[in-house]
């Protein structure tokens, strides 16, 4: 096994510098490292809420979303850091094969819950509104709620484990000149190749344009030809939800995914690989901004916010000498007055 792998490195440079971006790597660096920063601190703050609340854990739309705000953050803190400091070093980076695995297992798992665990969720959504008779028994609830989610989340490991650790080709590490991630070989082969593209991203992306245009029309067609207002306003907050992720992802990978089922049979110019390249160093972003969509639909985050930084302010508040004093001499006499009492 180690003997049929390479490291072809510097070989790859010359072919693999057409794929490289126009943005300069240090503008690269800064645009990741100031947006990771962000992402994380918003990710555990949302994580925070949805796991330590016990209704926003009890509500089954969540769960989806705690497993997508999950794959993002182990996203951003294993694969992006390894980002930054290839944008740093550049090529000078020799890393070893094993550390290479890792990198491209992280990378793509994690990036793979996020896709299908989104397409899943517009489609679980229609059910969550429209067919709650299906998840009324807990029977019920495991198969059409907590089965699909562990389905996505075993799948995308067991597939990238197998494509990555135990490749039926001749796998060579190079730092690809995007972001540095090592592609797997398989992705280079004409199934697995067209299978990651067309299941994980183009399929995805479908689903998720198809789905969540579908639940709004739906509640839209609801709410004024059947005057249904009371349903409205209950599951408004899971279609707004669902309705600002969907154009999250739809911004960052519709255009990505158009033209990447253009070239899905392996035809391909200059120009189209350059658009794509680009096209996919802005997709990752997603995950960065995700975090911030959910606070954003998550009811009490902002009186949650709030409090916690008055707290933190309040805990911090250095009270002048003679207003201290004050306090302490009234105090006293709340005290001596009680005692009198």
């Amino acid at each position: 096994m180690a003997d049929s792998i390479e490291t072809g490195q510097d070989d790859m440079n010359d072919i693999f510098a057409i794929y490289d971006l126009a943005i300069p790597r240090s503008v690269r660096f800064w645009w990741y490292l100031i947006l990771n920063v962000c992402s994380m601190i918003c990710s555990l703050f949302v994580l925070y809420q949805l796991l330590f609340h016990r209704k926003l854990r009890q509500a089954l739309n969540n769960h989806v979303i705690i497993v997508l705000l999950f794959a993002g953050l182990i996203y951003e803190s294993v694969s992006v850091p390894f980002m930054l400091h290839f944008y740093r070093v550049g090529y000078s980076w020799n890393i070893t094969v094993s550390f290479g695995h890792f990198w491209q297992f992280m990378d793509y798992t994690s990036y793979t819950i996020s896709l299908v665990g989104f397409a899943w969720a517009t489609i679980e959504r229609h059910i969550l509104i429209f067919h709650q008779q299906w998840i009324a028994t807990r029977r019920q609830r495991f198969f059409v709620h907590y089965l699909p989610i562990i389905t996505i989340v075993v799948y995308s490991i067991m597939y990238w484990s197998l494509s990555i650790f135990f490749p039926a080709c001749d796998d060579r590490i190079f730092l690809q000149p995007m972001n540095g991630v090592p592609a797997p070989c398989m992705a280079y082969q004409l199934f697995w190749g067209k299978w990651n593209t067309v299941c994980h991203l183009i399929l995805s992306t479908f689903i998720i344009t198809i789905f969540s245009s579908a639940l709004l029309v739906r509640i839209l067609w609801q709410k004024t030809r059947l005057n249904r207002s009371i349903q409205w306003r209950q599951n408004r907050k899971m279609t707004i939800q669902l309705v600002l992720i969907s154009l999250l992802y739809l911004f960052f990978n519709l255009p990505r995914s158009i033209l990447t089922s253009v070239t899905v049979d392996g035809a391909s110019s200059y120009l189209t690989m350059k658009l794509i390249v680009h096209l996919t160093f802005f997709a990752i972003q997603l995950i960065f901004f995700l975090p911030f969509i959910c606070y954003m639909t998550i009811p009490g985050s902002g009186k949650r916010l709030k409090k916690i930084l008055l707290l933190k302010s309040g805990r911090n508040m250095i009270l002048p000498i003679g207003v201290t004093a004050e306090r302490e001499n009234n105090n006293q006499t709340g005290q001596r007055g009680t005692r009198v009492a």
